[in-house]
C-alpha cells in the first residue's frame, strides 16, 4: 500500500512538473461595427454596412511554449482570421483553403533570440517591441484606411509563406532581425523568394525604426500578395519564362513616435516600388502591381510614397482621441501625371474595461489624377488615371471590440 502511494506521489510530481514547463494560451479578438460611406460601388451610391475587423482584424489563435531547460524554449503560434459579421474565413489565399491565414509558426527561443519557421509577417507588423506599425494611427480602420497597410504602403507588414525568421534578443530597447521566404521551386534559384529585415529602438518616450521587404517573381511565390493577385502576374512566370526570379516589389518603411504621457505623437514614411517587368507589343513599359484597377488602369502605377503624421490624446484614463493625416503620391509608368491622395482621420476609443472598447471613427479622402479608393468598391473605368473617379469621399462608423 505504501509503495502504491509512493508511486502515485512520484507520478503526480512528474505530471505537475510537466504542466509547469508547458503552457498553451487560447486568445482572440472579435471586432464589429456599423459603417456609412457617402459613395460606394460603380455608381457611387451611399452605403450602410456591418463589417468585421475595423479596428483590429477578428481572429482566433493558439500559442504555447515548452521549457526545454538551459534557457531554451520551443514555441508555436497558430492564428486564423474570420469575418465576425457572417462567420466566414479571412486572410485565406486565393485558390486554397488556408486555415491559419494570419500566422502558422513553430520555433525555438533562448538567449540567442528566436527562430521561427512557417507563415508569418515581416517586421513592419510584428517584432519583439510591436513592429513598425506602432508608428501609425491607432485606427487601422480597414473600411476607411484605404491607403494604409497591405493595400498600399503595407505598413501593417506582409504575410509570407515558407519563411524562416530570426529575431535578435532585445538589448536596451534595440531589437530587430531578418527573414527569408522560400519560393519552393526545384532549380528555381531565387524565384518566388522574399528577403526582409527590420530594426527598432523603443526605450522610454522615444521610439524609431525601419523595415525593408523585397519579393521575387515565381510560380509559387512566398509573398502572399502575388498569390492573391494572379491577374497582375505575367503569364510567362507560371510557365517558367524570362520574368522568373526578377524583383517584383520593394517596400521601405521608416517611423518614429514620442510619448508625452498625456498623448503620443507619431509619423511615418513608406515607399512601395513595383518594378517594370517587360514591354507591350509597341515597346511601352508595363509594371505589375498589387492594386491593379484601383489607382489607375491595368498595371499603370509603379511607385507609391505615403507620408503620415498624427497624434493620439488621452482625454481620460479610459477615453482616447485619435487623429491622423496622410498624403500619398502615386507615380505611373509612361509619364502619366502623378496622382495625389490626401486623407484625414479622427476617432475616439472608449475602454469599458481592459478587454472591451467602443469606438467611433470618421475619415475624409480627396484625390487628384487618381481614383478615389474609398469611393469605388467595384472596378473603375479603364483609361488614364486622370479620367478615373477622383474627387472626394467620406465615411464614418461606430463599433465594438472585445479581446480574450
Amino acid at each position: 500500500m505504501k509503495k502504491s502511494l509512493l508511486a502515485l506521489a512520484v507520478l503526480g510530481s512528474f505530471a505537475a512538473a510537466a504542466q509547469a514547463q508547458t503552457s498553451v494560451t487560447i486568445y482572440g479578438i472579435v471586432d464589429m461595427g456599423v459603417f456609412y460611406q457617402n459613395k460606394a460601388g460603380a455608381n457611387n451610391n451611399s452605403l450602410f454596412s456591418v463589417n468585421s475587423g475595423e479596428m483590429s482584424g477578428s481572429r482566433l489563435g493558439f500559442k504555447g511554449s515548452e521549457d526545454l531547460g538551459g534557457g531554451l524554449k520551443a514555441n508555436f503560434q497558430l492564428e486564423m482570421g474570420f469575418n465576425a459579421n457572417n462567420g466566414s474565413g479571412a486572410q485565406q489565399d486565393q485558390g486554397s483553403n488556408t486555415l491559419f491565414g494570419r500566422t502558422s509558426t513553430v520555433g525555438l527561443s533562448g538567449n540567442f533570440g528566436s527562430v521561427n519557421i512557417g507563415r508569418q509577417t515581416d517586421f513592419a507588423y510584428s517584432g519583439t517591441a510591436g513592429g513598425i506599425n506602432t508608428f501609425s494611427h491607432a485606427g487601422y480602420v480597414t473600411q476607411f484606411s484605404v491607403v494604409d497597410g497591405n493595400k498600399q504602403a503595407r505598413l501593417q507588414g506582409d504575410r509570407t509563406n515558407n519563411s524562416i525568421r530570426y529575431d535578435m534578443p532585445a538589448m536596451n530597447g534595440l531589437n530587430g532581425g531578418v527573414m527569408l521566404g522560400l519560393g519552393q521551386q526545384a532549380g528555381g534559384g531565387s524565384a518566388g523568394q522574399v528577403y526582409a529585415a527590420g530594426l527598432k529602438y523603443d526605450n522610454g518616450p522615444l521610439a524609431f525604426g525601419g523595415d525593408y521587404y523585397q519579393s521575387k517573381e515565381g510560380s509559387t511565390p512566398a509573398d502572399r500578395n502575388w498569390i492573391n493577385n494572379p491577374a497582375v502576374v505575367p503569364t510567362s512566370v507560371a510557365t517558367g519564362g524570362a520574368f522568373v526570379g526578377q524583383t517584383a516589389t520593394k517596400a521601405f518603411t521608416l517611423g518614429a513616435s514620442y510619448d508625452f504621457g498625456f498623448g503620443k505623437l507619431y509619423g511615418n514614411w513608406s515607399r512601395v516600388k513595383m518594378l517594370p517587368l517587360g514591354t507591350t507589343g509597341n515597346g511601352i513599359a508595363t509594371a505589375a502591381t498589387f492594386n491593379s484597377g484601383t489607382y489607375g488602369s491595368s498595371s499603370a502605377n509603379n511607385k507609391l510614397d505615403l507620408f503620415e503624421i498624427g497624434y493620439n490624446h488621452n482625454l481620460t484614463a479610459s477615453l482616447k482621441l485619435l487623429t491622423g493625416l496622410a498624403h500619398t503620391n502615386v507615380s505611373f509608368v509612361n509619364g502619366m501625371p502623378q496622382g495625389r491622395l490626401n486623407q484625414a482621420f479622427i476617432g475616439t476609443d472608449y475602454f469599458m474595461s481592459k478587454r472591451t472598447d467602443l469606438y467611433a471613427v470618421a475619415t475624409y479622402v480627396r484625390t487628384s489624377d487618381v481614383a478615389n479608393p474609398l469611393a469605388i468598391s467595384g472596378t473603375p473605368a479603364t483609361g488614364n488615371p486622370g479620367n478615373l473617379n477622383a474627387g472626394s469621399a467620406y465615411g464614418m462608423g461606430v463599433g465594438i471590440r472585445h479581446t480574450f
